[in-house]
């Protein structure tokens, strides 16, 4: 009822700004029928958000342009630089002071997984002296390794489309004991290398959401709130998830 009465609400303002002579909520979110949406070209993030902002662009009749980032740090240094016209990436990496967030779609668990030989019975058991942790350099796993680990040391590699082989060269070279990463990384590079698996547990989730530049009206906001609720609630990030065949992704409920 609540999402209702927002939608309502955007639409109403938006029909009273149109007999003014001022931007309707649509055309703030997709100005000149476009709709550019900055992503992260990895599969838990990139590759569920593109069928997602095409259902939104639909909606709200524009054209969506994809606007990828090669990894987490130049997406989040998009923010502020007009280079899209909303983004959808995770919650952590938008700038509260440069946008503002729909709330959650998707979440995305971090996990461990262990090199060939290796003994980690849990998560605690990781974080050891001596232990030597890989991840991706700037993602929402440095964040929460680079917060979280006391006493092994962590090894940043970047991020680029053979991410996963590359987590199961680095644990095969013995270059590091684990690998800690979103799902959509850490199962694949375990498939990848024979003797490798999974430590059981999480050390972290990443929430996904959308974000609109900051100064959007409040009207365009609820709309846009309104649109990624109906994508939710329409199964149409499950189909996402699913296309990409991901494990440890599910979709956010409320």
């Amino acid at each position: 009822m609540g999402r209702l009465f927002l939608l309502i609400a955007a639409l109403l303002a938006g029909l009273l700004g149109t007999a003014f002579g001022q931007t309707s909520p649509a055309s703030e979110i997709a100005p000149g029928g476009k709709l550019r949406v900055g992503m992260i070209a990895i599969a838990v993030l990139g590759g569920v958000a593109e069928p997602v902002a095409g259902f939104v662009g639909q909606k709200l009749g524009a054209h969506v342009e994809p606007v990828m980032y090669a990894n987490p740090e130049a997406y989040l240094q998009s923010f502020g630089k007009g280079e899209w016209d909303i983004a959808i990436g995770p919650r952590v990496l938008a700038p509260a002071d440069k946008a503002d967030s729909t709330g959650n779609l998707w979440a995305i668990s971090l996990v461990y997984v262990a090199a060939p030989g290796t003994d980690f019975p849990d998560i605690a058991s990781v974080d050891k002296a001596g232990v030597r942790i890989g991840t991706i350099r700037g993602a929402p796993s440095d964040r929460v390794l680079t917060r979280e680990i006391k006493a092994a040391e962590i090894v940043r590699i970047p991020l680029n489309p053979t991410i996963a082989a590359d987590a199961a060269d680095l644990l095969r070279s013995g270059k590091v004991d684990v690998f800690g990463a979103d799902s959509g990384v850490g199962y694949p590079a375990a498939e990848a290398l024979t003797g490798a698996k999974i430590v059981p547990g999480v050390f972290g989730t990443v929430l996904v959401a959308a974000a609109l530049p900051k100064g959007r009206s409040p009207a365009a906001q609820a709309l846009l709130a309104t649109l990624f609720d109906e994508a939710r609630q329409a199964g149409v990030v499950q189909k996402a998830i699913d296309a990409k065949s991901l494990k440890g992704v599910n979709v956010v409920t409320k």
